[in-house]
């Protein structure tokens, strides 16, 4: 299933069949790796909002985690992230879990124990050094259904 074929089906209430969803999810998770494996990650809201002020052209994407409603701090944190990403016209994604980006994105050390001392609640993924991977290509395009409102949140599979 495409993009299109997903817009298309949210535009006539259709159920999208499940690979489509889990495709955009497993889409994401693979940009993610790639992007870590290259170090184009940028974690953490006040690092986010540094490059977001400084080169905000430089930035492919920006992840957000949803949170709980009773985290005031981070909320108002996302939606200045937010507005600054509409603002510098920066393709902005939800997902649905910060402890799957956590698990995602975190080496365990010599302990197995991952490391939370980072903060996952804002993440950037810069554009690569060289040509775009198809799942980069789709992240992108699929952000903007994500902006049109068509979808709130990437489920990222477990």
């Amino acid at each position: 299933m495409t993009l299109t074929d997903l817009k298309e089906a949210s535009e006539s209430h259709e159920q999208p069949k499940d690979t489509s969803v889990v495709n955009v999810g497993q889409a994401l998770v693979e940009v993610l790796k790639q992007a870590l494996a290259q170090g184009r990650l940028t974690l953490g809201v006040f690092e986010c909002a540094e490059v977001l002020e400084e080169c905000p052209e430089q930035v492919m994407l920006c992840v957000l985690p949803k949170v709980s409603d009773t985290n005031t701090m981070i909320n108002i944190q996302h939606k200045l992230i937010e507005a600054h990403c509409w603002e510098n016209t920066v393709n902005l994604v939800k997902v649905d879990s910060m402890e799957k980006l956590v698990t995602l994105l975190s080496k365990p050390d010599a302990n197995s124990n991952i490391d939370r001392t980072l903060d996952y609640s804002c993440i950037l993924i810069g554009f690569p050094m060289d040509e775009m991977s198809e799942d980069d290509y789709h992240m992108t395009k699929y952000s903007y259904l994500f902006q049109e409102g068509d979808q709130d949140v990437i489920p990222l599979p477990d």
